[in-house]
């Protein structure tokens, strides 16, 4: 990714609101599908916050 500290701030605040949305629309339900995208959603977020560190 070649993007400045400010737009990587935003991603990372997306991100960020999109996970607790997910965790929240999750409650006390098993539900696979959404469990699976909270962990994507929880790597990507690693990856950006990681690059935004470095800058």
């Amino acid at each position: 990714m070649n993007l400045n500290k400010r737009e990587l701030d935003l991603i990372s605040l997306s991100l960020f609101r999109l996970t607790i949305e997910k965790k929240a629309l999750l409650g006390d339900r098993d539900n696979k599908e959404l469990i699976k995208m909270i962990e994507e959603l929880e790597k990507l977020s690693f990856k950006v916050d990681s690059e935004r560190i470095l800058k």
